[in-house]
C-alpha cells in the first residue's frame, strides 16, 4: 500500500511540473516570443496592430514616415509610458517594435527603467549578448534588448528579427 501511495504521489509531483511550466504561451496558443502587456492588453511582435489600438483607446501621440527596414510606411502609437512601432502587409499593420521608455510601465518579468542589471539577469537569466550597455534576449521570433547606462536600464525594447537587418 504504501509503493502505490509513494507512486501516485510522485506521479502527481510530475504531472504538476509538467503543468506549471512557464514558456510565456498559453497552452495552444503559439509561442510569440517576450510580450509587453499594458492594462489587460497583451503585445507581441508580429501581431496585427489595429485590435490592440481598440484595446488601448487613445493614444498620445501619433507619427508616421517611410519604413527603412519595409516597404510602405511606419507607424508610430505614443502611450504613457510606452511607443509601439508597426510595420505594413497588405491592409494590415502588424507590431515591429515596442519601447518602454519611463518606469510607469513593466516588463511582465517585473523590469522597468530604473531596474538594476543585476535584476535583469535575475529576471531573464543569461543575455544572449552584453556589453556595458546592453543586454539582449534572443527568440526565433524576436529580441529584447534593455539599455544601460551605469549598470541601470534606461530604455527597454521588444524588436523584431528584422531589426538586426536594417
Amino acid at each position: 500500500m504504501k509503493k502505490i501511495l509513494i507512486c501516485l504521489l510522485l506521479a502527481a509531483m510530475v504531472i504538476s511540473l509538467v503543468a506549471c511550466k512557464d514558456n510565456n504561451t498559453q497552452s495552444g496558443e503559439e509561442d510569440k516570443g517576450y510580450t509587453f502587456t499594458s492594462g489587460t492588453t497583451k503585445i507581441a511582435i508580429d501581431d496585427d496592430v489595429a485590435p490592440i489600438l481598440a484595446a488601448l483607446g487613445e493614444w498620445r501621440d501619433y507619427d508616421d514616415r517611410p519604413s527603412c527596414g519595409f516597404p510602405g510606411l511606419e507607424k508610430f502609437y505614443i502611450y504613457g509610458g510606452f511607443e509601439i512601432n508597426t510595420y505594413p502587409q497588405g491592409e494590415k499593420d502588424f507590431v515591429y517594435m515596442i519601447r518602454l521608455y519611463d518606469d510607469t510601465v513593466v516588463t511582465e518579468e517585473g523590469i522597468r527603467i530604473g531596474s538594476t542589471k543585476e535584476a535583469v539577469i535575475e529576471a531573464y537569466g543569461t543575455p544572449d549578448k552584453q556589453d556595458e550597455t546592453l543586454l539582449q534576449y534572443d527568440t526565433n521570433k524576436m529580441f529584447l534588448q534593455f539599455l544601460l547606462t551605469d549598470g541601470i536600464v534606461t530604455t527597454i525594447y521588444y524588436w523584431h528579427p528584422k531589426a538586426a537587418e536594417s
